[in-house]
């Protein structure tokens, strides 16, 4: 190589690097989203990519309902650019997880959860995007209302999926062996002839069971007084919040102590003005600044969802003479369109005994499988 063209070579690849390592430099601070990095590497106004971003943009007005917890199976398709849209109420102190297991594990996914508004704009706000190389989004709810989940798969791959939506506590359960069939009396419960209304739960034990620090923090008082009988007061330094632990048989931490989750702080009993009931806990979460929140959305306990068989159809052709297609895989949620025999759909995945389909006009929501008739994929 003639000394010119290696000069040539070598002003070219340090011009490379030099972008690179800017590209680097300004993406830790813009932080941008996996779907902006995915955007990078197409040039711009490529007729693909243009077709995909306005296939996600179209799935933000969909309104498929689904109720948690929600686990569907089916085959990412290559023929379109097809968009998995979700609309799920959520409650403050829910840790929402969409998570899609996938083959092969280098196949691209992009989750974003976004907050609906409350207003009759029907605008979205996005939260959370999932980070580069992960098929997975974690997000703890702090306002109770409607969210839209969107779930789209790289352009022109084919490969099968399973997705799973669910929430899982904040906290731990706050009485040691017990669980949700435990909690009897919910929040904002009549309480002295509707005077005033239940600011926690109650759950019910043996006396003496043990009460547990439902996350690592800090006591802030202890004492035996009022309603509340014997009491602890646990301020959780990651959240901000304060846990009130009320009616204890006997109190196990000092104030200003520190604890771990899992300590124990005391023991289930009845006093204060309990001393009629059955030993339990009251329970109660404080938010600085808004007081009391319902604390069953931190607490409860909830299950994975499974998925017992593999769906593996993406095209069906309708056997009866009329069917509906709901918003959700529910027949008692609203009828968004009409099936003839005949018809084909496109077969977006299966959540128990119900396809979710795509219509030719379409029109995108939930049948029952049995209405369906499989037909090989393109």
């Amino acid at each position: 190589m003639n000394k010119p063209n290696f000069l040539a070579l070598c002003v070219l690849l340090l011009l490379f690097i030099g972008c690179e390592q800017v590209q680097k430099v300004t993406d830790v601070v813009t932080q941008p989203t996996a779907r902006e990095v995915y955007d990078r590497t197409f040039e711009k106004g490529d007729s693909l990519l243009v077709q995909w971003k306005e296939a996600f943009s179209k799935a933000q007005q969909d309104s498929i309902i689904v109720t948690l917890p929600y686990a569907e199976s089916g085959v990412f398709s290559a023929e379109n650019f097809n968009v998995y849209s979700y609309d799920v109420q959520l409650r403050e102190g829910e840790k929402l997880i969409v998570s899609v297991q996938k083959q092969p594990d280098s196949a691209q996914i992009f989750i974003e959860l976004f907050q609906k508004s409350e207003d009759s704009t029907k605008s979205i706000k996005l939260l959370k995007a999932s980070e580069r190389d992960s098929s997975q989004l974690i997000y703890t709810i702090e306002k109770y209302g409607f969210y839209k989940i969107t779930v789209q798969p790289e352009m022109k791959r084919v490969f099968p999926f399973q997705l799973k939506i669910y929430t899982q506590p904040t906290y731990a359960f706050p009485v040691s062996g017990a669980g949700n069939n435990n909690v009897q009396s919910l929040w904002a419960a009549s309480r002295d002839g509707g005077k005033r209304s239940h600011e926690g739960i109650d759950i019910f034990a043996p006396r003496g069971t043990p009460l547990v620090a439902i996350s690592d923090g800090r006591i802030s008082s202890t004492g035996d007084r009022g309603l509340g009988g014997k009491q602890v007061w646990l301020r959780d330094g990651l959240f901000g919040k304060t846990m009130y632990y009320a009616h204890l048989d006997s109190i196990n931490v000092k104030e200003g102590q520190r604890v771990q989750l899992g300590d124990t702080i005391g023991f289930v009993g009845n006093t204060g003005n309990a001393k009629t009931t059955a030993p339990h806990l009251h329970f109660g979460i404080y938010k600085g600044g808004t007081g009391p929140v319902n604390p069953y959305p931190y607490v409860k306990q909830t299950e994975i969802p499974e998925i017992a068989s593999l769906n593996t159809t993406t095209r069906g052709i309708i056997k009866q003479n009329k069917i509906s297609i709901y918003q959700g895989p529910s027949s008692a949620l609203k009828e968004v369109g009409t099936l003839s025999k005949n018809d084909t759909v496109s077969v977006f995945g299966q959540y128990g005994s119900w396809f979710h389909v795509v219509a030719k006009d379409s029109t995108k929501g939930f049948v029952p499988e049995n209405r369906v008739e499989a037909l090989p994929s393109n």
